[in-house]
């Protein structure tokens, strides 16, 4: 199994990429997991521009991930699971692409050419404890799939 997980965002060597770092290498055991941070001048340009153009450059970077498996943006207005029905979700798949938004979020285009919509949580959250928190449920995910105790 394959899992990308796309966002719009600066590569970073903090500590939050460490954590990040941590689940996808424990996650080696069950999946590749494949980090990809898109962002250049264009985008910063976009979003001082607004909302609207910052969504439709959001949107022409993730284009090529869309369609690649089963594909599931992040979005504070997606649905929320438990973790055993995330789990299901990347059961039985080959690839899974996770697609995280800029500063401005996804444009509605993009979420309903996706098969799924997910939000990890009511709260509002950085991009960085986002990703740490995707990629632990990821690594929880695989671990309830293959019967691996960390879930409990």
């Amino acid at each position: 199994m394959k899992i990308n997980v796309v966002a719009i965002a600066k590569p970073e060597t903090d500590c939050y990429a460490r954590l990040c770092d941590r689940f996808v290498k424990m996650s080696k055991r069950y999946a590749i997991v494949k980090p990809v941070d898109l962002f250049n001048g264009k985008i910063t340009r976009a979003q001082e521009s607004g909302e609207r153009e910052a969504r439709k450059l959001y949107g022409e970077l993730l284009e090529p991930w869309i369609g690649r498996g089963f594909t599931i943006a992040l979005d504070p207005a997606g649905r929320e699971f438990e973790s055993e029905a995330f789990a299901k979700l990347l059961l039985d798949r080959t690839e899974v692409t996770f697609l995280i938004g800029g500063a401005f979020g996804h444009g509605d285009d993009l979420l309903r050419r996706c098969d799924r919509v997910v939000s990890l949580s009511k709260l509002t959250m950085s991009h960085k404890i986002a990703k740490v928190v995707l990629f632990e449920q990821i690594y929880r995910a695989l671990t309830i799939n293959h019967g691996h105790p960390y879930h409990k």
